[in-house]
């Protein structure tokens, strides 16, 4: 099991393992802990992309000149 580096592709696991569960007649108990451990990793992946993106637009807003100063 390789863990994903991008956000799609960590997103993706996510979507796939979610469906599989809510799908599944009846529950994998073998398979499950592998499941939940590929899940975990991508579920970080994601979260770390999102930080990173909001850290990124944090500074960036910062960043702009205040739009309520006086004329």
């Amino acid at each position: 099991m390789t863990a994903p580096t991008t956000f799609v592709d960590a997103y993706q696991i996510l979507k796939t393992n979610a469906e599989q569960l809510e799908n599944a007649d009846t529950l994998d108990i073998d398979g499950l802990v592998a499941t939940v451990e590929q899940s975990i990793q991508a579920y970080k992946v994601c979260q770390e992309r999102i930080s990173a993106v909001e850290q990124a637009l944090q500074k960036t807003f910062d960043e702009l000149p205040s739009t309520n100063a006086q004329p």
